[in-house]
């Protein structure tokens, strides 16, 4: 279960990373800025990154103890 708990939080991380990718670098690339994007897109990358790296963590706590 612990392993399953890590893949998930990396797949999260990933995640987060193409979000900030799409909502936070394209916009000042393509010179279409948006404050409210920004915010949002800085908001569910916390969120993404915030919950892949709690599900690393807990997955590893979780593959010691079974071991």
């Amino acid at each position: 279960m612990g392993e399953a708990l890590k893949e998930l939080g990396k797949h999260l991380l990933n995640l987060a990373l193409a979000v900030a990718v799409y909502l936070l670098i394209q916009p000042f690339l393509k010179e279409k800025f948006s404050f409210k994007v920004f915010i949002i897109g800085f908001l569910f990358y916390l969120l993404l990154g915030g919950l892949g790296f709690l599900l690393i963590i807990f997955g590893s706590k979780l593959s010691n103890k079974e071991d």
